[in-house]
């Protein structure tokens, strides 16, 4: 059955071939949805479609999903006056999987970046075919916003999206924080979006190592994002 996209988000997938688009890492979406059903569990992922967008000549243009998207605050300071991601949410870490070319990682308040959920052997993401660096496009509702593949999550969660992505998608998105006088991250509230979050991964999309730094890491994945989406929408 072709997905259906949320009417509030018809405008920001138009073209989009969705007819097109075959399921993906069934074993991932079936790991997704055995875990919504557990009792007693309060966040599910409400993952409503796992797909890809195959390439004409083989391959894969663009993986996809429909889910919710929890708040991810893992990431170093943003800088002075600002909290690291442990500070942030007692959940969080001081550290991201992916790295710049200094080893440093990214900070959630500053930097858009999505979760891949890890693989069952925990040793990198769900599917070999998307990576951390990989660019992304996210949307909800009428909203959009680049984002990269940033860091990596449980098992058997998927839709989570770092404090920058949130805030991008206002107002659509509520705010994802409780703010200081300086406007600051002081603490995440309970604001995480329950479904029909829309993400698309660009799989080999990642840069070459060394050219990300936190000055340029916004700009490059901004461009290169709606660069790929926008080819797979025809709109380019």
């Amino acid at each position: 059955m072709v997905f259906q996209p949320p009417s509030a988000s018809l405008r920001q997938v138009s073209g989009v071939p969705f007819d097109s688009a075959v399921d993906f890492a069934p074993a991932a979406k079936r790991r997704y949805d055995q875990f919504d059903q557990r009792r007693n569990n309060h966040d599910p992922s409400k993952c409503k479609a796992l797909l890809a967008f195959p390439k004409s000549s083989g391959g894969i243009r663009a993986v996809f999903w429909s889910a919710k998207m929890a708040i991810d605050t893992d990431g170093p300071a943003a800088g002075p006056g600002r909290k690291t991601g442990k500070q942030l949410d007692a959940t969080g870490q001081n550290q991201t999987s992916f790295r710049l070319g200094n080893n440093k990682s990214i900070p959630a308040e500053i930097v858009p970046y999505i979760v891949l959920p890890q693989n069952e052997a925990k040793n990198g993401p769900f599917d070999p075919a998307v990576a951390l660096g990989d660019v992304a496009i996210v949307i909800f509702k009428d909203m959009i916003t680049a984002a990269i593949c940033g860091d990596l999550g449980p098992v058997r969660k998927i839709g989570e999206a770092s404090i920058r992505v949130h805030e991008s998608l206002q107002p659509a998105c509520p705010d994802p924080c409780k703010r200081d006088t300086n406007g600051f991250c002081s603490k995440v509230r309970n604001a995480s979006v329950e479904q029909d979050v829309l993400y698309f991964v660009f799989p080999g999309s990642k840069f070459a190592d060394g050219e990300l730094t936190l000055d340029n890491i916004n700009t490059k994945v901004k461009e290169r994002a709606f660069t790929l989406y926008n080819q797979l929408r025809g709109a380019s």
